[in-house]
């Protein structure tokens, strides 16, 4: 069975409650509202797409059969999520419940150019009848729903249609989002967050911002570029153009003081936003995460679990996501 023709609002609401925990049918019927028999027709098209699977039988309460319980198939589908850094590229490959299958990062060459990514993404990604797609995390500016980037800090990257092309090469469906925007996701896939930013620290820097417990992305895809927001008027250049952006003045100090420009930054995002929780990431906090948590405001701040694969991760999150 064609696995776009499960992407029914029915069809993702089961599947969304199967995968916060194995479920009956009737249990899947109360919470969303819908008859028994449509929940039963729903699982059996699930089940015979691969999606789903009976584990055993459990009881909801009250007397009467043990109810068959549900669990997401892991191995029923997968997709591979890919992240563009500005001397790397990371690729995993994701299961149906968001485990890591494989993981692999290739070097980049300075002034690497789309086609040398397009190559290496080429090398690493295995189509198939099972493969949903593929995530591609990238710097901004870039525009979400098309899908072409001009990302900072990447010379020759200047309005790339970066989805068309990766689609063409890959013959399966592609999204492209900002680095950070799939980074938080991936925060969010693996915990509840509400009012809250990812804060990315690695060759760039930038904020991933949930709000009522959606990415916030903006009118112009343009949301979290918080690395290149002003915070002293006559700093170094940044790669953007301008002066003094909290991702120059943050990558010319160094240590405690480097924590602490990031701490001010971070500052003025929760008076902002009024935000509760506090994520950090990225290669320089995951350096020294006790410096920079100490420096950081009296705010909930907590440091990724995901590692270096967060992006990657979190691009092969927003692919899943089109099945939850």
């Amino acid at each position: 069975m064609d696995l776009t023709s499960l992407r029914s609002h029915n069809d993702r609401t089961v599947l969304r409650l199967v995968r916060s925990g194995a479920l009956s049918r009737a249990s899947i019927a109360a919470e969303a509202g819908l008859t028994p028999q449509a929940v039963s027709k729903i699982v059996a098209r699930l089940i015979s797409a691969g999606l789903l699977e009976e584990t055993g039988a459990v009881r909801d309460g009250g007397r009467g059969k043990p109810r068959m319980s549900l669990q997401l198939a892991a191995d029923g589908a997968c997709a591979y999520g890919a992240y563009v850094d500005r001397d790397e590229l990371r690729v995993v490959r994701l299961d149906l419940t968001g485990e890591v299958v494989s993981a692999s990062v290739v070097p980049l060459a300075p002034m690497f150019t789309p086609s040398d990514v397009l190559d290496a993404l080429a090398a690493l990604v295995e189509p198939g009848e099972k493969v949903l797609g593929v995530g591609i995390g990238i710097a901004g500016p870039l525009d979400f729903r098309d899908g072409v980037v001009s990302p900072n800090g990447l010379p020759g990257w200047s309005a790339v249609p970066l989805k068309a092309l990766a689609e063409e090469r890959l013959g399966l469906p592609v999204v492209v989002d900002k680095d950070t925007n799939v980074a938080v996701l991936a925060e969010a896939w693996r915990e509840s967050l509400e009012d809250a930013a990812l804060v990315f620290v690695g060759t760039g820097l930038g904020v991933g911002l949930l709000l009522g417990g959606e990415v916030h992305r903006g009118a112009r895809s343009g949301a979290g570029e918080f690395g290149h927001t002003t915070i002293q008027l006559d700093g170094p250049l940044c790669v953007c153009g301008r002066r003094g952006c909290v991702e120059a003045v943050h990558a010319a100090a160094h240590g405690e003081e480097a924590a602490r420009v990031l701490a001010t930054g971070v500052q003025n995002l929760v008076q902002l936003l009024d935000l509760d929780q506090i994520v950090l990431s990225g290669r320089k906090v995951l350096e020294s995460p006790d410096l920079y948590l100490r420096a950081m405001p009296d705010v909930q701040v907590s440091i990724t679990s995901y590692g270096a694969d967060l992006v990657p991760v979190g691009a092969g999150l927003l692919v899943l996501g089109e099945l939850f």
